[in-house]
């Protein structure tokens, strides 16, 4: 199972296919295109029991050369997403994914791929806690990536229909 970098950051920079393929989006669209390359993005999600569901607001920047893309986000605040009673804030928020293939084809199967991510619940939890629900999403969210851009380079398409994923 292979993928290429360009599929992978297409699955990640499209807010209308993450939507389809990760389930815990509850919302999630481009408040304010800034460049091609730039972007305020509004993403509310939901959480497991007994955790209120969070919502952020972020700038989103994506670059591409012949050796790698990179995918940074940042927490911000947005006069067009003031905070909403029914979610949790998150004020701090940040990643970067980086994604380098073997070649400086775009199209090339195989890559590698560094993620790092941080982000304050706005409430106290046990680091146990914090701990867990970090080793258990930040895998899952990178196998919905992987799939979702499989799925484009086997079908062109940018979403991942429900309920089944793509064939192995």
């Amino acid at each position: 199972r292979q993928g290429c970098r360009r599929w992978v950051r297409e699955a990640v920079v499209s807010t209308q296919s993450t939507g389809e393929w990760d389930r815990s989006v509850s919302s999630l669209y481009v408040v304010d295109n800034i460049t091609n390359n730039r972007e305020i993005v509004y993403w509310a999600t939901k959480f497991p029991f007994p955790l209120k569901d969070r919502d952020y607001v972020f700038e989103r920047t994506h670059a591409m050369s012949d050796e790698q893309i990179s995918i940074s986000s940042r927490s911000i605040t947005h006069k067009a997403k003031p905070v909403f009673g029914n979610f949790v804030r998150v004020f701090k928020y940040g990643s970067k994914l980086v994604i380098r293939s073997r070649s400086s084809d775009l199209y090339e199967k195989g890559m590698s791929y560094c993620l790092t991510y941080y982000d304050d619940f706005g409430m106290p939890i046990p680091s146990q806690v914090k701990d867990k629900l970090a080793n258990a999403k930040i895998p899952e969210f990178l196998e919905k990536v992987h799939d979702a851009a499989h799925f484009l380079g086997e079908t062109g398409k940018l979403y991942v229909p429900y309920p089944d994923p793509p064939k192995r």
